[in-house]
């Protein structure tokens, strides 16, 4: 369980870095990143967040960056309906 919760720590740690980041680089716009993960990363890092709905995406703003997380067969879903 302390791994886990190290492992989440270090997840926001890296996401606050990239927010901050991205902030910086165009202050007048608002920055979105999303992440295409298989289900079972998905999954893993949607429990940190205790985002209880099943969904198959979730978003987190972070210091004022969305991030978008979801499963890789919406992208792939998608990208066939194109």
């Amino acid at each position: 369980m302390a791994e886990d919760k190290k492992s989440f720590d270090n997840l926001i740690e890296k996401l606050a870095i990239i927010s901050e980041g991205l902030v910086d680089i165009i202050p007048t716009a608002r920055p979105v990143v999303v992440f295409s993960l298989t289900e079972t990363v998905f999954f893993n890092v949607k429990k940190h967040f205790n985002n209880s709905n099943n969904m198959n995406q979730f978003k987190v703003d972070m210091s004022g960056v969305e991030f978008i997380f979801l499963k890789d067969e919406l992208l792939s879903n998608a990208e066939d309906n194109q």
